[in-house]
């Protein structure tokens, strides 16, 4: 028992002497050299005195312990002679190691409830009245619900192409809302292809692609688009959305600079969010303030001397724009990205299979086959299937083999889905001529009958089998945007009643940090499978329901 004294008396005074050398380096630390020298001495001078008044204390340890304090006083005093601010940094240290320790030990035990109190019963009630739980997810704006109660009723329960039954409606409406242009959703071959596939290959593995997930009809969709497009590679994404977002991701990085049309759609600029390059935007299809914009980047060069090739620059744009109908303006930009030394990537989702002599997009509509470096296609609207695919030369595609988020992380899509847009090309490339005049004439039919209306102003481009349509300035008067908007939904919804199936975007289309908020409008979209009377009908029952509701 008197060598455990021993033993705790010396560690006593040994901490004292922790505590003494602590203070003084303390206050000593950041000291010029010259002040670090005394501090040092007066150090070594101070334990010494200290070491001296507990030197009888280690007389009465066993040989052996004495023999390891003997040693462990001449370490410390040669390591504080050489070296005091590492002293301190280590006692510091040691001491925080002792405080994290005493800490957990008291953790465990209060855990253990060695330090709690007994409640009594009232004090638990209380306790248990006044908790309140944290929701899960915030609540649902105004707009959030009225979507939600609408589309509790509004779900499709039958579709032929030309017509689509709701279980609100209970009967078939003339349809004008989906982007199924061509009718491949109701193809016979294209259901024939799908179901030949699904018989052969199953489902699908549902390994990403680079994992045991690609399979053939994955290989023969990417080889029939890219000789169609006339490019020398594509590669497929097994979600249309994900196909744009994970494209820009892959080429854009921090530090580089994309340029980007600010009615782009959300899946663009999701891409451009995720990349964490250096964004500007441009006014919506507007050419001239694109120009103003690549001047002030070129003067912004020049003045940080800063080197171009250093840094990849790209334009970003939509073939034909989803949230106005619009169609880019692709001479001039190419003409910009040539003379700026910009690359161009357009998203071309909703212009396939809807522009051109030969439905192949924008680039098709303007005889400029390869104006973007980067061109990616959505599978889930012309062509009826469900995926995306992105073309270019073998670079850009074998790039995205291993940087493509959505190629290199997702499942790979079903093999009969690819089956399906194969067919659906082949039907495209047999009958481009036939499709290309009945959609052409029914978007005509259908601006003819929308440019009459004095409550509407369409405002997507002639050409755009997507029309858009904003309340007309005199009947927009007054009214802020919920107002506009309550007054779109009223006529879409007494559309429906009168038998027309339309979509008022107006609690669809928000805000995005990169992207102007377009105006609430009514969206109509045409296709092969609904004949120029029918169209000429919907155009009457627009009329009416304006009428009534404006």
């Amino acid at each position: 028992m008197s060598f455990f004294n021993t033993t705790a008396n010396t560690l006593s005074l040994q901490g004292e002497l922790c505590g003494e050398i602590l203070a003084k380096l303390y206050k000593n630390a950041i000291s010029s050299s010259s002040s670090s020298s005394s501090s040092s001495d007066y150090l070594l001078n101070h334990s010494s005195s200290l070491f001296s008044s507990y030197q009888s204390s280690l007389n009465n340890l066993p040989t052996a312990a004495l023999s390891y304090f003997q040693e462990y006083k001449l370490w410390w005093l040669k390591l504080l002679e050489d070296n005091p601010i590492h002293v301190f940094v280590e006692t510091i240290l040691t001491v925080m190691i002792i405080v994290v320790l005493y800490r957990g030990n008291s953790s465990s035990r209060k855990k253990s409830g060695q330090y709690d109190e007994k409640l009594t019963a009232k004090e638990k009630a209380e306790l248990l009245a006044s908790w309140k739980t944290s929701p899960l997810v915030p609540p649902l704006t105004a707009a959030e619900r009225r979507v939600c109660e609408r589309n509790s009723t509004n779900v499709v329960t039958s579709y032929t192409g030309s017509h689509v039954t709701t279980a609100a409606s209970g009967r078939p409406m003339l349809n004008l809302s989906s982007f199924d242009f061509l009718g491949m959703g109701v193809s016979d071959a294209v259901k024939g292809a799908a179901e030949d596939t699904l018989k052969t290959y199953g489902c699908g593995s549902c390994g990403p692609r680079g994992f045991y997930g690609t399979i053939k009809p994955h290989l023969t969709l990417e080889d029939t688009f890219a000789k169609l497009c006339g490019v020398s590679s594509s590669i497929m994404y097994s979600d249309g959305a994900s196909t744009s977002s994970s494209t820009v991701a892959a080429f854009a990085k921090r530090g580089d600079l994309l340029v980007v049309d600010s009615g782009c759609f959300e899946g663009l600029l999701t891409g451009v969010n995720l990349s964490r390059s250096n964004v500007k935007t441009f006014k919506h299809n507007d050419p001239a303030d694109l120009r103003r914009v690549l001047e002030k980047v070129v003067a912004e060069d020049r003045r940080l001397g800063r080197n171009v090739l250093q840094q990849r620059r790209f334009i970003v744009a939509e073939g034909l724009y989803r949230n106005y109908g619009t169609i880019l303006n692709l001479p001039e930009i190419v003409k910009l990205k040539e003379e700026f030394k910009f690359r161009l990537l357009i998203d071309e989702s909703l212009s396939f299979g809807v522009l051109g002599p030969r439905l192949l997009g924008v680039t098709d509509l303007y005889g400029l086959p390869h104006a973007a470096e980067i061109t990616t296609v959505s599978l889930e609207n012309a062509l009826g299937s469900v995926g995306g695919i992105t073309v270019g030369d073998e670079e850009v595609v074998d790039h995205q083999r291993l940087s493509g988020a959505g190629y290199c992380f997702s499942a790979s899509a079903p093999p009969f889905v690819s089956s399906a847009s194969v067919a659906a090309l082949g039907v495209l490339e047999a009958e481009s001529g036939r499709l290309a005049a009945a959609l052409e004439e029914n978007t005509k039919a259908l601006r003819r009958a929308l440019d009459g209306l004095p409550q509407l102003a369409v405002v997507s481009d002639p050409r755009s089998p997507v029309l858009y349509a904003r309340l007309s300035d005199a009947a927009a008067e007054g009214r802020d945007y919920d107002g506009q908007n309550s007054v779109l939904q009223a006529v879409a919804a007494r559309c429906a009643d009168l038998g027309v199936s339309l979509v008022a975007t107006g609690d669809h289309v928000t805000g995005h940090l990169l992207m102007d908020r377009p105006r609430p409008m009514i969206r109509c979209v045409v296709n092969v499978m609904v004949g120029r009377k029918m169209v000429e009908e919907a155009g009457r029952v627009i009329k009416r329901a304006c009428k009534e509701c404006v």
